[in-house]
C-alpha cells in the first residue's frame, strides 16, 4: 500500500495549528461545527482596506502586478507569480507553494543588490501595533518564498501609524510604519519547519487531538469551535 503524501497546509492553517492543534484538525475535517465570527470578517475587511492603501503608497506609479487567486486558481497564481519573479515591478498577492506549504505574500518589492535581482518582503496589518503572531506570520512568508527560490532582501511588517492624520487628496503616505524582522525571520526558518511537520501529522490523524478549553481558545483570536 502506497503511503500517503502530507497534506499542503496554508499559512492560515499553520497559524490555526499555533495557536492549537484541535483547531486546527477541526477546521480541516469537520468545519460545519465552527460558527462564523464577527471579529475575523471585521479583521477581513479592515484588513482589505488597508491592503488597497498599502499598495498605493508602495507602488505610487500603479506599476505593479495584482494576482487575484480567486480568478485564476491556485496553479494558476503559482505560474503568474514564477513569471512576473522574471521581471521588475512590485508583486502584490504573490503566491508561492513548497515545503509542505502555501502562502500569498502582500507585496514584494524589486531591489537590484551586486547585479542581482532580490526582492523586499512587506506583510500589511491593519493593527497600530506588531504583534508575536504578526512575527509568526512574517516567518511562514518567508520561509515558503525562499523555498520556493525567491531571494529576499529584506522582510517587514508594515502596520498602521496612530498618529496619521489625513490632509486630503487621498495622501496615505504616512498611514503606516514598518518594523523590519529580517534577522527574526531568517532565525526563525527551522522552528517554521518544525511547525509545518507537526501540523501535517495533526492534519493527517484519524480523529481529533484532545485538548481541553483554555486561554489559548482566545488567544490571539476567538475560535469558533469553542461552543462545541
Amino acid at each position: 500500500m502506497s503511503r500517503k503524501e502530507p497534506r499542503t497546509l496554508s499559512k492560515s492553517k499553520i497559524l490555526s495549528f499555533r495557536q492549537c492543534p484541535k483547531k486546527l484538525w477541526l477546521e480541516l475535517h469537520r468545519p460545519e461545527l465552527g460558527l462564523p465570527s464577527d471579529d475575523s470578517q471585521a479583521r477581513f475587511v479592515a484588513g482589505r482596506q488597508v491592503g488597497g492603501v498599502a499598495r498605493r503608497i508602495f507602488d505610487p506609479k500603479s506599476t505593479g502586478e495584482l494576482i487575484d487567486v480567486a480568478r485564476s486558481g491556485y496553479d494558476g497564481a503559482f505560474a503568474r507569480t514564477r513569471a512576473l519573479l522574471k521581471q521588475t515591478q512590485p508583486i502584490f498577492e504573490a503566491g508561492f507553494a513548497a515545503s509542505g506549504a502555501i502562502s500569498f505574500a502582500d507585496i514584494l518589492l524589486p531591489v537590484r543588490k551586486k547585479g542581482k535581482q532580490l526582492w523586499r518582503m512587506i506583510e500589511v496589518k491593519s493593527s497600530t501595533s506588531v504583534k508575536d503572531y504578526h512575527r509568526e506570520d512574517a516567518a511562514i512568508q518567508a520561509y515558503v518564498a525562499n523555498a520556493a527560490g525567491v531571494l529576499l532582501s529584506s522582510v517587514a511588517i508594515a502596520y498602521v501609524n496612530t498618529q496619521f492624520k489625513y490632509a486630503g487628496d487621498n495622501d496615505y503616505q504616512a498611514l503606516l510604519e514598518q518594523e523590519d524582522v529580517t534577522a527574526a525571520t531568517h532565525r526563525r526558518a527551522p522552528e517554521v519547519k518544525e511547525w509545518i511537520a507537526a501540523a501535517q501529522a495533526i492534519a493527517a490523524q484519524a480523529s481529533e487531538p484532545a485538548k481541553t478549553t483554555g486561554s489559548h481558545c482566545a488567544k490571539p483570536f476567538d475560535c469558533g469551535f469553542l461552543e462545541y
